[in-house]
């Protein structure tokens, strides 16, 4: 053939080497040769020339041209295939050939025809691979045919054929990639490729990776990706798809370890795969600052060509925040294993792919640590090896000199520097310190590249700084890297100072590790070239920057330790005088003067002191001075020392300005104090002397200071010396403050060179007491404050003054600031991190003097103040927009939300509602504006209810006024509300399809004001919480739809655009905007497009109803038409959700006050200021005037009427202004706009023109001018120009008649709730216009906060542009002057912070004063102000902090009312350690008695428990059968499991096992004696084992087999078939179960414990079985055989009983109805009283009785209160109805008096002294007491001397009474007729004491007293409401007060209608054990008569009630003042 001579015959073979059928090997082997014959034509061909064809390409084509072509042109479809796929071979080895060939005429052509010619999906498949080659080169792709496209379209349209398919789609990729990229510089933008085509492709692409399994096809559907993943929209795409990453990464074979061999890698694919992943993770690069500007010029040239949005798009999808999103999905599928799985291989491609994929995952730090934990270290220094070992072997003939790195090869070695950043070099390269050592070389290899860049130098340096750490090794290893020291020595010269700080930070480590470097830098080596780097040290130990003055001065600090560099600093110190000022200032930056031309620099130089920059310059200097030896030199230095500040320096350490002096700072200082005073004595004395000059206070002060360092023995030595000098200086005086003891210790060597290191404080050893530290209290600041944090303690007050403090502040990002209690935010425009749940946690519980200002504050004070005084709070927040209201508003509800407590599931979901209403009306009422990214467009109060005990139970909000002109229409760079932009981003897929619905800049109501996007606002993550929140309230999924919808409406009827036709009129442009507008709105079309383009006019006459027309619109009429829709549609939507989610809130329990939170717009003044304007500011006026008056007027007015001293202030009153537009009469603002619109109803242009005349009216208020179709108001925030154009229309606020039709005759039922009312048209009353109801709402809200006690924040906005940094003077003066800050100032310094009535004020505080309250009960009986007066004196507060005005008392500091405060709690705190006590006590005794109780249960119970069992055996028994005497002894008791069946012994193990009970308990067991009959023989019994369990008896044989005795189970019975028991009547042992008939017969067994087991028997059944007890046992032997047994009564038998012969043989037994014996007496014990432990005080003869005590005054009412209603401040309301309150103490008084005979009642003699306390009897030993009472507990009352007190029974001995006659009681008086039926006793009489004459009468006749006060109490225990010890209380009692009775006022009461629960009384000592033997007490007789018997309460410690013991009782005083009260009524 022609061509074989142009081939070598031995290469022919290579035609038919690359088709399909050959194998795979042979084709690689095929592409090495051509590709080796193709590079030799080449080589052997001359070079070509400019402008003419290539020669090498011209040969062989000339050889390969002919070879393909006749192929190609050949009818076999072999050769064809032969051809194609060597064309397409050749196209991988040289395109160049290959496309001159594909090229030629026809030849595209006839590839083109071949798919027809020959259907083969062999062939189509191999024309797919051509064309996929083809498409990569450019010339290929221009002769590309749309016929082509269009097959291979179709082919990757197909489904039955993966391979062809993948084909298809790479080339179409080719071809789209390589035309898009064509198109860059071609000036026709059509020609580049659509988006969409790119997206149907990697959607082919990735259905291919998922469901393919063909190798082939997957490598082309991955090569395809890789060149589509340069475009973000795919790579956002294929990111979310995890679906399809985790198919992809699965591909990649996972090494499963050594023993695992892994699977074979297709490296193709790999790469592939790594180079998608780097694609999607690769971020933009990092432009230097020139790159940057040429880019935005080319951008900026471009942005003609390309569509804006969409560029915007893409760049939006590439930048940072998208990228790290990607990476981490990327990750979470899987990405780090397919690089830690990247083979050992030299590919440079798959080493660059894995190191961009490193790179770009690394560089989120979120990122590093999972990185780590793949393996990616390793893999990436497995990578850096393969690079390097590549670039070393580059040159085999050059082994000294390597090629240096490629680029790409820095990819790996910059992402393990970022690793080696973030970690430790452990963590990061394991405990082998090898694989650190390597890594040394990369790092140094990158630093020194000269094409890498700032950014990977600072890196690679932080990283070898990390290693440097590691050890002296390390460190010396990186200082031998070639080049590395001088490359960093030149970076520290670099402009960029981090570049600047991290070199030095190296070399600080170097020099501390490395002794190499410490010597070239010590001068070791080259004095000449060490004092140089010396001094460039020296000098960055000066930046302004820390961390780098750090690293400086602690290098250093290391250096001076060689004398050498101390020279070296001395000779700079001679030549440039700046080494000891420099040192000076790293001690105290403020004693250095600045130098000449240095003003800025001092200005802004840092003057707060580093802790490790004292410590590092006290060691340079201690180092440098002490170095110096020549004395000249020395005092030379001292000298300069002085000037330069040093010892003013090291004074501030040694007084402890700069913190707790540290040993390792303390001793170099004192060492310097020492060389400064030897050698420059007189200047030290004149420095130091000046603190010490006539003054012995400070002089010791300095001393002590001296002494507290001598504390400490590592100081005594150093300090020796110095105190010596001093003790000279100051002679006697300091001679007197001064002892000193120095210790053997010899003081420490100097520290080493290691010190220039960052140290920890020394830990001092030993147990001593000077190591603890003395309190300072600046240790609880721990943040210096700026300025004053309270305003009112400004020097000077003016604005001036104002701004300068807040500027401070701001500056030093302290935003707030008080003014008393008004707090002043200025807007931070910046996270400060000071809402967290630890800074919140601060302020719970604390006044605010107590806590820097914060709204947090705030929120505690009106929390604080609504639990304390009841009272509803509300929080005012004001201030023009975008000074942080909204913010503030938040952070109040976040934190009553924290602090109000509540366990309760509804309370809970409460708080998550409150919470939520944040981003769900903030979404849909706020907005980004000019001045605001979120303005709130609409106002709310926010009302949170809470009950009694301070938990919310609901909330409500009221909105107004949202402005909904911003629905339609923004300004340039404003947006609409936030929901539309978060619905069309944000939405799902379903909703998108359902509202048809795209992204914001389709809609015209959202695009036209050209700002879609902000900064700070992720639209797509707040609609996710807008849903969360709106889940949260509780709106259905239906509601939120329909929400959605109307949503949908608005956007879609922005859209509907309006053409003019011929005529003027308009028509709707595109009429399937309407159709979808009439779909969302569920009304006819054809409607819609109606009543926009026209609207019906009615005509009257005369009042008549007249024609009606139908009148059409022009465009702009028809437009507004449109535009009234959509924000009447909106506004109604937003009135709604307000409204469902007041529903969702509703308080769920009765509300006790309430706590309103106001957030509303701010103050707004633009350059075109309309309706919405007006309303605003009307508003904020309101608000100014509450604040007006409440701070300002008020008060002012307060104190006149009070006749306190006071200075009046002058201030702005902003009432005329509000008249100005409220008012009626003189017509207002808004009543000349509705009489405007009254007039001029139908033309809106007249409307407006008439209310320009009207405004005329105006002109007389001094805040108006009239000027044209404009009018000025001068607010008092400053003057706004209103335009009147439009006004008339927004205030009438109304909808025609026909777009109300429309939606009146809407199927959606939803948009009808929203349209509930219409304005009736025959109603002549004029519908409300919206002036009229924001006037209505303005003055409602005013109303609602001043019924509440407001707390106030005045917000203040630094600047206009929402900067950080920029703080406006001008615009912040001009907000304090509104603000009125200043006279708020004046006036809280010259008034009162706190002041209450008087009655208040004793209410809350008379527990202070002990002339006001006893026992916390109101004891003074003067009036309400001489008791407040008293209680401000005992309570110590000084003259001058309060005044009494005529009805209240002032408090002019709120410290004094916080101390006030304190001591109340502190009082309560006493109060409850009293009663703690006592009950301590109390319960000390109660469990003494329970132990004394339960010790003896244990005793008997389980006698008791055998004992029931056994009665209970002798029942069933009934008398019928005799008894053994055994069976009747006392002990006997039935045991049950005698054979331990439920224990774990063997034997019952095994029983239990037989038996098969497994966990069932076996109710008894025993051995037996089982009757068994023989055949032909007599019944014998015989031994077995009987075990009982709940269902079954069981009895077990024992046999021995072959010597061995074996267990069996012999015989089962159920329960169920036994029907009764037979026994016989005598004393046998015989018993019987009859079962139902069977072939075994009834058992018959003889068993001891017969009885117990029947008992048990009858139990587990029931009882249902039949004991038959008779003189014979009737039983079944065999089934249908019945027999007999007789019982004999035989004395012959001495034992138990004989069975023989059918016969039992028994003796005579115990009668039959015998029980058991009684069991045998115990010796009687004696029983002890309790006296132990501080309940009873040891008495003795030898001690005294004690004086009584003080007699308690009387309670008296609290002022401003009824008896009846009285509720005392105590812990609890008094109760009862009574006139007046009983004596404390009762005092029974005889009433007829006593005969005077002896008394006819007990009396009692002491055997013992005892020493009573409150409440108790003092004992004397032998004297005789009366009693009165006697108490089960142990504790009597009794009396002497008309003194009555409880003592202990045991310590009191009976008298014998003498026998006398009962002296017969007087009767009751006439008026009142005895009772007709005896009366009860009255109070359970004991048998051991007579009734008395005294106690009868009173109480047989009078009801019980509620209010009656108990007869003693316990010490500490009183209660203020005469209730009972509440553990001594019957259940029955009740103890509440009545309706009428107010609430606590006590802070931690609870508060509202229910009383608190009541505190006990003052509690008796516990309950001494009774006299043993005391007979029982009879029970109490009730009453036969009418009358109520005496009320029964339970007094303490049980038993039956006594006089004065609990609520409802009385004693005698109080029932005798009752009968006398009885005795006036009837009369």
């Amino acid at each position: 053939m022609a061509f074989a001579d142009a081939l070598p015959d031995e290469l022919l073979y290579l035609i038919t080497a690359f088709l399909p059928s050959q194998p795979v090997t042979l084709r690689s082997k095929a592409y090495l040769v051509l590709s080796s014959f193709c590079q030799g034509v080449r080589s052997s061909s001359p070079p070509a020339k400019k402008d003419e064809s290539d020669p090498g390409t011209e040969s062989l084509a000339k050889v390969f041209k002919p070879l393909i072509v006749s192929r190609l042109e050949g009818q076999k479809e072999e050769d064809v295939l032969t051809g194609i796929s060597f064309l397409t071979a050749l196209f991988q080895v040289d395109w160049q050939t290959a496309s001159s060939i594909l090229l030629l005429d026809g030849i595209i052509d006839l590839v083109a025809d071949i798919h027809d010619l020959f259907p083969s999906s062999q062939l189509s498949l191999e024309v797919a691979h051509l064309f996929g080659q083809a498409g990569g080169h450019k010339l290929c792709r221009a002769a590309m045919s749309s016929q082509s496209l269009e097959w291979l379209e179709s082919k990757s349209r197909q489904i039955t054929d993966t391979a062809l398919r993948a084909a298809a789609a790479i080339a179409l990729v080719k071809l789209s990639r390589g035309a898009a990229a064509d198109a860059v510089d071609n000036t026709n933008p059509q020609e580049q490729v659509g988006l969409a085509q790119d997206e149907e492709l990697a959607k082919l692409m990735k259905g291919i990776v998922v469901t393919g399994d063909d190798q082939s096809s997957l490598s082309d559907a991955i090569e395809g990706l890789v060149y589509l993943t340069v475009d973000p929209v795919i790579k956002e795409e294929l990111s979310k798809d995890s679906k399809f990453l985790s198919r992809l990464f699965a591909l990649v074979p996972r090494r499963k370890g050594p023993s695992h061999p892994t699977k074979e890698m297709n490296t193709t694919l790999l790469y592939g795969i790594l180079v998608i992943i780097a694609n999607v993770c690769a971020y933009r690069p990092r432009l230097s600052e020139e790159d940057a500007q040429v880019d935005k010029l080319r951008r900026m040239a471009k942005a003609g060509k390309e569509a804006g949005n969409q560029g915007a798009k893409l760049d939006i999808l590439d930048d940072d925040p998208h990228v790290k999103q990607r990476c981490r999905k990327l990750i979470a599928c899987g990405a780090l294993d397919v690089l830690a799985a990247r083979p050992a291989t030299e590919s440079h491609g798959i080493r660059v792919s894995a190191g961009k994929a490193f790179l770009s995952f690394v560089e989120d730090q979120e990122n590093r640590g999972k990185v780590l934990q793949s393996g990616g270290a390793r893999a990436l220094m497995q990578i850096i090896r393969q690079a390097l070992s590549t670039s070393s072997s580059s040159e085999p003939m050059q082994p000294t000199k390597s090629r240096p790195l490629d680029v790409t090869d820095l990819d790996p070695i910059q992402a393990l520097a970022k690793l080696a950043i973030t970690a430790s070099p452990v963590q990061v390269f394991g405990p082998n310190e090898g694989a650190v050592y390597d890594a040394i070389r990369p790092f140094s290899l990158m630093l020194l590249h000269p094409s890498s860049t700032l950014l990977q130098r600072f890196e690679a340096i932080m990283a070898l700084t990390n290693l440097s750490s590691l050890g002296p090794e390390a460190a010396s290893r990186v200082a031998k890297a070639d080049g590395l020291m001088n490359k960093v020595e030149l970076l520290l010269l670099e402009q960029h100072p981090l570049v600047r700080r991290a070199a030095m930070e190296l070399i600080c480590n170097l020099v501390a590790g490395s002794e190499e470097v410490f010597e070239r830098y010590s001068g070791a080596e080259d004095s000449r070239g060490s004092k140089s780097k010396i001094q460039i040290i020296l000098a960055l130990s000066d930046v302004d920057d820390l961390p780098t003055r750090l690293a400086a001065s602690g290098a250093l600090a290391t250096l001076t330790t060689a004398p050498s560099a101390c020279r070296a600093l001395f000779d700079l110190q001679r030549e440039r005088q700046r080494v000891l000022p420099i040192l000076t200032q790293l001690i105290d930056p403020s004693v250095v003067p600045s130098l000449e031309g240095d003003e800025e620099d001092k200005e802004t130089r840092e003057v707060e002191s580093n802790p490790g920059l004292i410590h590092r310059g006290v060691i340079c200097t201690r180092n440098f001075l002490l170095g110096v030896t020549d004395v000249a030199a020395r005092k030379q230095l001292s000298a300069e020392a002085m000037s330069a500040g040093l010892v003013r320096s090291l004074t501030k350490i040694v007084k402890g300005e700069f913190g707790v002096v540290d040993p390792a700072v303390g001793i170099p200082t004192a060492e310097l104090l020492k060389w400064l005073m030897e050698y420059y004595l007189d200047n030290c004395i004149l420095h130091v002397g000046t603190l010490l000059r006539n003054s012995t206070s400070r002089c010791a002060y300095i001393i002590d200071r001296f002494r507290q360092l001598l504390a400490f023995h590592h100081y005594r030595i150093a300090l020796s010396s110095s105190l010596t000098v001093l003790i000279v200086v100051v002679g006697s005086m300091v001679s007197r403050h001064i002892f000193i003891s120095i210790s053997a210790a010899k003081l420490s060597q100097a520290p080493s060179k290691k010190a220039g290191k960052k140290v920890a404080p020394a830990k001092t050893g030993g147990g001593g007491r000077n190591k603890v530290a003395k309190a300072d209290w600046k240790e609880g600041f721990k943040k210096k404050q700026v300025g004053v944090s309270d305003m009112t303690l400004l020097t000077t007050i003016s604005n001036e003054s104002i701004n300068e403090n807040l500027q401070k502040r701001w500056t030093n990002a302290e935003i707030y600031t008080y003014i008393g209690s008004v707090l002043i935010s200025v807007n931070p425009f910046r996270d400060l991190g000071i809402y967290t749940d630890e800074v919140l946690r601060r302020y719970k519980g604390k006044n605010r003097l107590e806590v820097p200002p914060h709204v947090f504050s705030i929120a505690e004070g009106a929390y604080y103040n609504m639990n304390a005084y009841h009272e509803n709070q509300c929080v005012i927040i004001s201030g023009e927009s975008g000074a942080g209201k909204t913010e503030a508003a938040k952070r109040i509800m976040q934190y009553i939300a924290a602090v109000s407590g509540g366990q309760d599931s509804s309370i809970q979901e409460i708080k998550d509602m409150v919470l939520a209403t944040n981003p769900l009306l903030e979404s849909f009422g706020c907005a980004k504006t000019l001045r605001n990214n979120n303005s709130s467009r609409h106002g709310k109060y926010l009302e949170i209810m809470f009950n009694s005990h301070g938990e919310p139970v609901g909330a409500q909000i009221t909105n107004y006024l949202l402005e909904k002109g911003r629905v339609v229409g923004q300004i340039e760079n404003e947006r609409n509300f936030h929901i539309f932009y978060q619905f069309t981003k944000g939405a799902s897929d379903d909703q998108r399809e359902t509202f048809g619905l795209q992204g914001p800049e389709a809609y015209a109501y959202t695009s036209l004001s050209n700002c879609l996007e902000v900064s700070d606002i992720d639209d797509v993550k707040d609609y996710r919480d807008t849903i969360s929140a709106m889940q949260t309230i509780g709106l259905t999924a239906h509601e939120q739809n329909e929400i959605f919808r109307m949503l949908a409406i608005v956007l879609w009827l922005g859209n509907v655009q309006f053409e003019e036709k011929d005529d003027g009129n308009s028509q709707i442009a595109d009429s399937s905007v309407t159709d979808f507008v009439a779909y969302l709105m569920g009304v006819d079309s054809a409607l819609v497009q109606k009543v926009l383009t026209s609207k019906v006019v009615e005509t009257q006459r005369g009042g008549r109803r007249g024609s009606i027309y139908d009148v059409p619109l022009n465009p702009a009429q028809a437009g507004s038409g449109r535009d009234a829709l959509a924000k009447a549609i909106y506004n109604n939507l937003f009135e709604w959700i307000v409204s469902r989610v007041n529903v969702s809130m509703k308080p769920r329990t009765a509300t006790a006050q309430v706590v309103g939170i106001l957030d509303i717009f701010g103050f707004e003044i633009f350059e075109d200021n309309s309706f919405e304007q007006l309303c605003i500011n009307y508003v904020n006026e309101k608000l100014q005037q509450i604040f007006i008056e409440l701070t300002l007027k008020t008060e002012q007015e307060e104190y006149v009427r009070e006749q306190i001293k006071w200075t009046p202030i002058k201030y702005f009153n902003n009432k005329i202004v509000c008249d100005l537009i409220e008012e009626k009469r003189p017509p207002g603002i808004f009543a000349a706009l509705n009489d405007a619109c009254a007039t001029a109803h139908a033309d809106p242009s007249a409307a407006d023109n008439s209310f320009v005349q009207r405004t005329s009216m105006l002109a007389s208020n001094a805040h108006f001018e009239a000027r044209g179709s404009q009018f000025l108001v001068k607010h008092y925030a400053g003057d706004v120009m209103y335009n009147v154009a439009g006004m008339t229309d927004k205030n009438k606020d109304a909808l025609v008649k026909d777009l109300l039709d429309l939606v009146a005759g809407s199927g959606n039922q939803f948009l009808l709730t929203l349209f509930p009312d219409r304005v009736d048209p025959n109603s002549k009353k004029r519908p409300p216009t919206a002036g009229d109801r924001i006037k209505t709402s303005a003055g409602a809200l005013v109303d609602n906060l001043m019924k509440a006690r407001p707390s106030y924040i005045r917000t203040i906005k630094p600047n206009q542009n929402r900067s950080s940094s920029e703080y406006d003077s001008k615009a912040i003066l001009h907000q304090i002057k509104y603000l009125g800050l200043q006279e708020n100032i004046r006036v809280r310094r010259a008034g009162f912070a706190y002041r209450n009535t008087f009655e208040k004020m004793v209410e809350r505080f008379y527990l202070l004063s002990p002339a006001t309250s006893y026992a916390g009960e109101y004891t003074w009986t003067g009036d309400a102000r001489s008791g407040c007066q008293q209680i401000l004196k005992d309570t110590g507060i000084a003259a001058d902090e309060w005044q009494m005005g005529v009805t209240k008392a002032f408090i002019k500091n709120p410290e004094t009312l916080f101390a006030l405060e304190t001591m109340r709690d502190r009082y309560w705190h006493n109060m409850a350690g009293r009663i703690q006590r006592a009950f301590r006590n109390y319960m000390r005794y109660k469990h003494e008695c329970a132990r004394r109780i339960q010790r003896f249960w244990k005793n008997n119970a389980e006698s008791i428990q055998y004992a029931q069992i056994r009665d209970y055996g002798h029942q069933i028994l009934a008398g019928r059968k005799e008894r053994r005497r055994f069976s009747l002894l006392s002990y006997r008791r039935f045991m049950g499991d005698y054979l331990d069946v439920n224990g774990s012994s063997p034997l019952g193990e095994e029983l239990n096992s037989l038996c098969g009970l497994g966990a069932e308990p076996a109710a008894f067991s025993c051995r037996i004696q089982l009757l068994v009959s023989k055949f032909g023989r007599s019944s014998k019994p015989t031994p077995r084992i009987l075990v009982l369990s709940s269902k079954a008896v069981h009895f077990v044989v024992t046999n021995q087999t072959d010597g061995r005795i074996q267990m069996s189970l012999e015989r089962k019975i159920p329960l169920v078939t036994i029907k009764s028991i037979a026994m016989t009547n005598l004393r046998d042992d015989w018993m019987c179960l009859n079962a139902n008939a069977s072939e075994e017969g009834d058992p018959i067994f003889h068993c001891y414990f017969k009885t117990e087991l029947a008992a048990k028997l009858l139990q587990l059944t029931q009882a249902s079985i039949s004991l038959m007890i008779g003189p014979t046992i009737d039983y079944s032997k065999k089934k249908d055989k019945k027999a007999q047994i007789k019982a004999i009564k035989d004395e012959t038998i001495k034992k138990d009983d004989m069975y023989k012969s059918h016969a039992i043989h028994v003796p005579s037994g115990e009668p039959p109805s015998s029980t058991s014996r009684p069991p045998a007496k115990r010796k009687p014990g004696i029983v002890r009283p309790i006296t132990s432990g501080k309940l009873l005080k040891a008495g003795g003869p030898s001690q005294k009785p004690k004086s009584a005590t003080r007699p308690k005054p009387v309670a008296q009412p609290l002022p401003g209160k009824s008896v009846a209603s009285q509720a005392f401040s105590s812990p609890a309301p008094a109760s009862g109805n009574a006139v007046r309150q009983p004596p404390p103490a009762p005092k029974r008084e005889s009433m007829p008096p006593p005969p005077p005979a002896e008394p006819d009642v007990p009396m009692y003699k002491a055997k013992f002294a005892f020493e009573g306390q409150e409440g108790e009897m003092t004992l004397v030993k032998d004297e005789l007491y009366e009693l009165i009472e006697k108490d089960d507990n142990g504790w009597w009352l009794i009396k002497k001397d008309n003194e009555e007190g409880w003592a202990p029974n045991n310590y009191l001995e009976l008298v014998p009474l003498k026998p006398k006659a009962i002296v017969t009681p007087p009767p009751p008086p006439n008026r009142r007729p005895p009772p007709s039926t005896p009366a009860a006793t009255p109070i359970a009489p004991k048998p051991t004491s007579a009734p008395t004459s005294v106690a009868k009468v009173p109480i047989k006749s009078v009801a019980a007293n509620s209010s009656a006060k108990p007869v003693s109490v316990f010490p500490g225990m009183a209660p203020s409401n005469g209730s009972a010890t509440p553990w001594k209380k019957a259940p029955g009692v009740s103890n509440g007060s009545s309706d009428s009775t107010p609430p606590s006022s006590r802070p931690s009461s609870s508060v509202g209608g229910r009383p608190p629960p009541p505190v006990a009384n003052k509690p008796k000592p516990p309950p001494v054990a009774a006299k043993p033997g005391a007979p029982p007490k009879p029970p109490v007789a009730k009453p036969a008569g009418g009358k109520p018997p005496v009320s029964t309460a339970a007094r303490p410690g049980g038993g039956a009630p006594k006089p004065g013991g609990a609520v409802g009782q009385m004693d005698l005083a109080a029932a005798l003042a009752k009968r006398a009260q009885k005795i006036a009524e009837d009369e």
